[in-house]
């Protein structure tokens, strides 16, 4: 009995720094009126969302307008989930859970401008900037429910449902390059700038995850793809630098792929300790951990 605390401690204190997004943490279910306490890691490695562009038409001179056409592209860095997952069996086949836990991440953002003149067949760069977010640890929950059918004795199909949020504070550091061209549209001055912000940032992800698995020994291996989202909402507090505006605030991005895969075994250590590893890949890029005990 001491051994397995000892491991199970050690997966604690290690295998926070192992996981992405939400992994369905296992493919049983335990049975009904069960409950099981388990240990949930998660680290992103990397999520894109969906870029944004616009356009205007500026004014520049009595003879000339400028067509100017900005993009931005946002993308999660890297973000750590440590959870208590407390799950309940409804019935043989069907159990529900809570999430609780922290949740700290890194947000990227690149922003490009630029410039064109039809009429004077000039075209180039008018501003460039990136911008990094980090976000402090804050309180997360979750909730979800899991589903299996029995098809044979070792084989079963399962869904996992699932939603998790959480708000943090951030600092953010932005800096960028502004470009100056004279009346030929000859390259003059590359104007460097920076600013700092804080403010707070709500994350919400959920997702749908059905799965094929089987029962082989003490290993149940699984495969399955998801139907996931993500999104972020930013509001602004403060601003220092050479910036003396807010940005836009309430900025929400959305996850630029929804569709994803994810493949996982649990062990079985004991009739009560489980072990979990997951990949999940596509719309996002994962690994995860957890260790379980059933009452």
């Amino acid at each position: 009995m001491k051994k397995i605390l000892a491991v199970g401690l050690m997966a604690v204190l290690f295998f926070p720094v192992l996981v992405y997004a939400s992994s369905i943490g296992g493919a049983e279910t335990q049975g009904q009126g069960k409950i099981s306490v388990g240990y949930d890691g998660e680290y992103i490695f990397d999520r894109d969302f969906k870029e944004k562009k616009g356009s205007y038409v500026s004014d520049i001179s009595d003879e000339y307008t400028m067509d100017v056409e900005w993009k931005t592209a946002v993308e999660i860095d890297e973000m750590y989930r440590n959870m208590v997952k407390i799950s309940y069996g409804v019935l043989d086949n069907l159990d529900i859970y809570v999430k609780l836990g922290t949740a700290d991440l890194e947000l990227k953002q690149t922003y490009t401008e630029s410039g064109s003149i039809p009429d004077a067949e000039w075209a180039g760069v008018l501003e460039k900037g990136t911008s990094k977010m980090n976000a402090d640890t804050a309180f997360a929950y979750g909730i979800g429910a899991k589903g299996t059918l029995p098809l044979s004795e070792t084989l079963f199909l399962g869904c996992d449902i699932q939603y998790i949020r959480h708000k943090n504070d951030f600092t953010e550091k932005d800096s960028w390059t502004e470009y100056s061209y004279d009346d030929e549209g000859n390259l003059t001055s590359e104007e460097e700038y920076s600013a700092d912000y804080t403010g707070d940032l709500t994350f919400q992800e959920w997702q749908v995850a059905p799965y094929v698995a089987a029962k082989l020994g003490n290993f149940v291996p699984y495969l399955g793809v998801k139907y996931s989202g993500a999104v972020t909402k930013i509001k602004y507090a403060s601003v220092s630098g050479d910036d003396d505006d807010y940005p836009e605030d309430n900025v929400k991005d959305r996850a630029d792929d929804h569709v994803g895969v994810f493949v996982g075994t649990d062990f079985k250590i004991t009739e009560n300790w489980k072990l979990n590893v997951e990949g999940r890949f596509v719309d996002e890029t994962a690994v995860s951990m957890g260790l379980n005990y059933k009452f």
